[in-house]
């Protein structure tokens, strides 16, 4: 006789949870894709999100006031799908020259960065969603359903950062334990070695 399975809390948290940065990735990549430099995506980059932002860009009228007219934000669903095209275009140039393939999963080099001087990378993509959001409330007094969805983003931007800056960290501490690990391994190799 089959007993009913308990339902497992932990695997509805991890797909809502899932879910949730899946969310925030579409709202990053719905303005990343005019942050950062086109010929610098990664190949894998342009994703499901697309769609995901894609939808969420033809959507986000509905949750604004009737009044407001939606058209600036279907002007900028339209340059954000040329964008993408651009981007995949990039993609497919670099991929036919034999060119340097960045991690496949990049989100490309931020366009101020020349004029960021010494700044990394990194710090620059944590500023980003300042600048979007700042964007977005000057926006949003011409047109608020646009404004509203570049603050919304700027959200999404600074949730998908930190989760890569966190990631990429947690990565460097598992490799810098490796090494060390390495090291204490090659050392008492060599003792045995020794006796």
């Amino acid at each position: 006789m089959n007993q009913p399975q308990p339902a497992n809390h932990s695997d509805g948290l991890r797909n809502a949870v899932g879910l949730l940065v899946m969310v925030c990735r579409a709202f990053a990549i719905s303005v990343e894709v005019f942050l950062h430099r086109t010929s610098t995506f990664g190949e894998r980059y342009l994703g499901v999100q697309v769609l995901m932002a894609m939808a969420l860009i033809f959507f986000w009228p509905a949750f604004c006031s009737p009044h407001h007219d939606p058209e600036p934000l279907y002007v900028f669903l339209a340059l954000f799908a040329c964008m993408c095209g651009c981007i995949r275009a990039q993609n497919a140039l670099r991929r036919k020259r034999g060119g340097p393939q960045p991690h496949t999963f990049y989100t490309g080099t931020p366009i101020v960065m020349r004029f960021t001087g010494r700044m990394s990378e990194a710090s620059v993509k944590c500023i980003e969603p300042v600048i979007v959001f700042l964007a977005g409330a000057v926006v949003c007094e011409f047109t608020p359903p646009l404004g509203g969805f570049l603050m919304i983003s700027a959200l999404g931007l600074l949730v998908s950062t930190q989760l890569t800056v966190g990631y990429e960290r947690r990565r460097a501490l598992d490799m810098n334990d490796a090494a060390i690990d390495t090291q204490q391994t090659v050392s008492r190799f060599r003792a045995m070695r020794r006796d």
